[in-house]
């Protein structure tokens, strides 16, 4: 790791995982030689992970103390630091950058004198599905890094990669609407510079019956969408059948995946879902392991903290608030950044790897359910062999906190529960949310996605 990503290494004659023809372009070699790099940092211990990464936050703190405005103000406190033990002595005497500190630092996060090889930089702004979007700087060196990982992230997952791809997501792109939706030539970026490819076939959020169909006409080989659009979906082929015959992986990103999606993916689909955990800030966070549902931190691209409510690191099986410091990013560096979301910190993975293990991703703190005796907790939406996605017939819900006793169910349903069906269902709430809640049902035609096309399943308004 180093403040300036791999530029001028050949391509190396072999690189596990990889057996497919590859072309010969500068940028190739580039992205390869990095592929080759992560092939053995991958199976670094923790002591050699955390001694590499902090190798890089030495340069990478000295630079932002001396060109950020923000940095020079906030780590003024610290002595000039000259190697990686003495950083790590006082790495928690660096305060936590909150959204709402990079909001107020505006253009003060960015780097007053940008290194020439990491330019050009562009502005890159957070969907704002917290109510609070923030605008960071994107360069040579942070694409770099993100195709590099899409390639791993293929690598592992065992893609072919002369098979077609079909992503939904929200998009203005007019090309990209049903009923035919966008095609182009290949798989995008991260991959057409290196390795030839099938098409891509690219649709915007719609309603779950389009979004079938198209599926049933493109018949794709691998899926990309949202776990809220992958629910509506898998669930659609529950009771209607017509899955694609090619489809052979899920791919998910941007929400929350539920055990519950597995376990339906699983049964009605008997395909693999694979999810990934990225933010728009930061680029990849965490991949999931190739053996296992969990996920695997991508310390080559960022340092990911688990913290308590004291601000110490998290015990394995402990959650906490995900705190990330992206390695490469000296246009607009991020150095202790909570992201907003709450993840369960993993022990040792059995695949092998070193690359440290998030256990489950739980999301934000307004996605806790607040329960009258006081405790915080995430809502499973699943207990003593009930579900909720059952107790609602596969429709569309969205479960909302309106106060410390009382929970309200937006449903779309083109015909509301009579009150008879309503009452019936107070007991299994009940034991589903462990507490007799007041359950109030709101029938919607639609419920909106957020901004980006992002859904919560659930929220709380409760200050």
């Amino acid at each position: 790791m180093s403040n300036h990503p791999v530029l001028s290494l050949p391509i190396p004659s072999a690189i596990p995982g990889i057996c497919w023809p590859i072309v010969p372009t500068p940028m190739a070699a580039q992205v390869l030689s990095q592929l080759y790099y992560f092939a053995t940092s991958e199976y670094f211990s923790s002591a050699q992970l955390l001694e590499m990464q902090f190798l890089q936050l030495v340069e990478l703190i000295n630079f932002a103390r001396k060109t950020v405005p923000y940095y020079r103000e906030k780590l003024a406190h610290l002595p000039i630091i000259t190697h990686a033990e003495q950083l790590r002595e006082v790495w928690h005497q660096i305060p936590v950058l909150t959204r709402l500190d990079l909001q107020q630092a505006k253009d003060g996060i960015f780097s007053q004198e940008p290194l020439p090889s990491h330019e050009p930089s562009e502005l890159m702004t957070s969907t704002g599905s917290t109510g609070m979007p923030v605008t960071v700087k994107g360069n040579v060196a942070t694409q770099f890094f993100w195709n590099a990982l899409t390639l791993r992230d293929h690598i592992w997952h065992k893609h072919e990669f002369n098979k077609t791809f079909a992503v939904i997501r929200f998009t203005e792109n007019v090309a990209a609407r049903p009923p035919l939706g966008a095609i182009f030539d290949n798989w995008g970026p991260a991959t057409y510079r290196v390795v030839p490819t099938g098409k891509c076939h690219h649709l915007t959020i719609s309603t779950t019956e389009e979004e079938v169909k198209w599926l049933q006409d493109v018949n794709p080989h691998y899926l990309n969408c949202n776990p809220s659009t992958l629910r509506e979906i898998t669930q659609y082929f529950a009771a209607h059948g017509g899955i694609p015959s090619n489809l052979s992986m899920i791919h998910t990103n941007s929400e929350i995946v539920e055990p519950e999606l597995r376990k339906l993916v699983k049964d009605v689909l008997h395909i693999p879902l694979v999810d990934t955990y990225s933010t728009k800030e930061l680029g990849y966070l965490a991949l999931q392991c190739p053996e296992h549902e969990h996920y695997h931190v991508q310390s080559e691209n960022v340092v990911v903290e688990i913290l308590d409510d004291q601000g110490q690191p998290c015990e394995v099986d402990e959650p906490g608030r995900v705190v990330v410091t992206g390695l490469h990013n000296f246009a607009s560096p991020l150095i202790r950044y909570f992201v907003g979301d709450y993840a369960i910190r993993g022990g040792a993975c059995s695949c092998g790897r070193g690359l440290p293990v998030i256990k489950n991703i739980l999301g934000r703190q307004r996605n806790m359910l607040k329960m009258p005796d006081g405790r915080h907790v995430w809502p499973s939406f699943t207990s003593n062999g009930l579900r909720l996605m059952d107790i609602f017939a596969g429709r569309q819900f969205q479960v909302v906190q309106k106060a410390l006793t009382e929970i309200q169910i937006n449903l779309a349903y083109s015909k509301p529960f009579s009150k008879e069906q309503e009452a019936a269902l107070m007991s299994p709430l009940t034991i589903i949310f462990d507490y007799p809640f007041k359950f109030t049902f709101n029938y919607l035609d639609k419920i909106e996605r957020g901004p980006g096309g992002k859904y919560e399943d659930f929220k709380c308004e409760v200050v």
